[in-house]
């Protein structure tokens, strides 16, 4: 099985993504929109995938469990697996492969 390969996105998008993005968050929160209110702001947008939320907040929670579990990690494959729903294997595929996207050079082409 091979891996869709993902379509980076040109540096001068990105920056005039950033222009119009930074315009509406200025029109909505004012001179200084904290980084909350930009969070907030791009998950309201659709511009952050609920499933992306979803992902880089069992990754965290991985991080954060394995060492209440004392370097567990069957026990914090068993906990992230009940508190998503999802498998434990499920679990160990979001934090192994998502991980390793969450690096510019992956997002963006300079």
């Amino acid at each position: 099985m091979s891996l869709k390969k993902i379509r980076q996105n040109k540096a001068d998008v990105v920056f005039d993504f950033i222009e119009i993005a930074g315009s509406e968050l200025e029109k909505r929160f004012g001179e200084s929109p904290t980084s909350r209110d930009i969070i907030r702001h791009l998950s309201e947008r659709g511009l952050i995938e609920p499933k992306r939320i979803r992902n880089y907040m069992i990754i965290a929670d991985f991080d954060r469990m394995l060492v209440g579990n004392e370097g567990s990690r069957t026990n914090t494959w068993m906990d992230l697996s009940i508190k998503y729903e999802i498998s434990e294997s499920m679990a160990q595929n979001i934090v192994y492969k998502e991980r390793k996207k969450a690096t510019p050079s992956s997002n963006i082409t300079y």
